[in-house]
């Protein structure tokens, strides 16, 4: 079979259609050699494989006249790629990774036909070869941002082994990823490209990054049940491994002043890092029965998800528990996380409730997430929107996992949710100027979304 690539022609008016025609036909060649099912016996293989489509979107996706989303689009290859044995292909097909690239490539180009469609053109230059590439490219995109649209950059990241934590660094400049191939990464954000080599020490999945306040310090902690703490500039450690968590470290976070780390393991512990190349234990581990990364906020206070719905607030200096718990979901509290100002508490687990934290009670009904789990969730830093990453998952089934937005004056859906990676995601993070929001996935890749800058209510 001739395999899809990602090709090199430039964006622009008409390439989307040619390429989506092109992508078409190579499905249709795929459908033909193996057994040339009806759009009525894909769609039953498919509902077989725990996914329902419908004749007509197969039919237009074979035709080349729409782009499905990433996981209807995948599902097809799948179905066709093993048709004649009876059975789907699973999702560790090994031709399945040029599939993906192709769709990425596509819903590139569709996007940049939607901001070609839109874009003011007073020169009438067009796609003229002499068109300026520099200034009009950054008015046009300028222009979309301030429409309220989002743009989506193409990956930054493959091949990691699998994204399980990304962070910011406090001026916005860098970039830090935990990775299954047992390695951390730090990237430079406006070049997208690595700063320097793998952090490597940890041997098992990083799945935990955090800087300090100043930025001088990255923490690391692992599946190996070790937290990491390293020098910025220099990429190397500054003490040795934090040892004594039980368990995976799912969870490093520093205070505001930097003077503590905490870590989460089987339970919390908490280090005074008064010299940071000798941190100490400070008082004894706490809270138990996590089912969520707990969440810091501006004003100290910690928020720890449990099973049956129950989030508790902490005071973690104190190491104690603080008023009564926050009960309203039916299920266990799946990620947790505070407004800027501290003020807010958002819980989640198939829908999101928001909390006072002052009066311990509701402001608001629950958002709704279409019954998707939440994996994990943010307020940007200047407060104007609540973030979430959510995915069906029902048994060992697990559907492609996307971005929802909402505005916090309204708490109005912003557009649809937002696709891109394939399978769970549980990395995401807002650069410090709330203009970036940055996912990483299972599937190992790096995706940024460059937020509006106008008001969204």
């Amino acid at each position: 079979m001739m395999q899809p690539t990602a090709g090199s022609s430039p964006a622009g008016r008409g390439v989307f259609e040619g390429e989506l025609r092109a992508a078409a036909a190579e499905l249709r060649r795929l459908k033909a050699e193996h057994g040339s099912p009806t759009g009525k016996e894909i769609a039953a293989r498919a509902t077989r494989g725990g996914r329902r489509l419908s004749e007509s979107g197969i039919s237009g996706t074979l035709k080349g006249r729409d782009l499905p989303g990433l996981d209807y689009y995948m599902t097809i290859v799948r179905v066709l790629l093993t048709y004649e044995t009876g059975q789907i292909a699973t999702r560790q097909h090994k031709d399945l990774a040029a599939w993906r690239e192709r769709w990425q490539r596509l819903q590139a180009l569709k996007e940049q036909a939607k901001i070609d469609r839109k874009a003011p053109d007073p020169f009438g230059l067009g796609s003229h070869p002499m068109a300026p590439s520099g200034g009009l490219a950054e008015q046009v995109v300028l222009a979309a941002l301030r429409r309220g649209e989002y743009l989506q950059l193409l990956p930054t990241a493959s091949a990691t082994g699998g994204m399980w934590a990304v962070a910011f660094s406090p001026d916005g400049s860098l970039i830090a990823t935990g990775h299954g191939a047992k390695t951390a990464q730090l990237w430079d954000t406006v070049t997208q490209q690595k700063a320097g080599d793998p952090l490597l020490g940890h041997t098992d999945v990083v799945c935990t990054v955090a800087f300090s306040p100043n930025g001088r310090l990255l923490a690391t902690g692992s599946q190996d049940e070790t937290v990491r703490l390293w020098d910025t500039a220099s990429r190397t450690l500054v003490a040795a491994p934090l040892k004594g968590h039980g368990d995976s470290v799912t969870t490093v976070l520093f205070s505001a002043d930097g003077r503590h780390l905490i870590t989460v393991g089987r339970t919390i512990r908490l280090w005074d890092l008064a010299e940071v190349t000798q941190p100490r234990k400070a008082g004894k581990p706490w809270a138990s029965s996590l089912t969520a990364q707990p969440a810091l906020s501006s004003t100290g206070l910690l928020a720890t998800g449990h099973p049956n719905g129950v989030a508790h607030l902490w005071d973690p200096m104190e190491q104690k528990k603080l008023g009564e718990s926050l009960r309203g979901h039916a299920e266990e509290v799946s990620a947790v996380a505070f407004s800027p100002d501290g003020q807010l508490l958002a819980t989640s687990s198939h829908d999101i409730q928001l909390w006072s934290v002052h009066s311990r009670e509701m402001i608001h009904e629950p958002l709704n997430c279409e019954k998707d789990w939440v994996s994990t969730m943010s307020f940007s830093p200047d407060g104007r929107v609540l973030a979430a990453v959510s995915g069906h998952i029902e048994g060992e089934e697990v559907g492609d996992h996307v971005v929802r937005l909402w505005d916090t004056a309204t708490w109005s859906e912003i557009e649809a949710p937002l696709g891109g990676h394939t399978g769970v995601v549980d990395a995401a993070a807002f650069s410090p100027d709330s203009r970036l929001y940055a996912t990483g996935g299972y599937d190992g890749l790096l995706r940024f979304r460059i937020l509006p800058s106008a008001p969204m209510s």
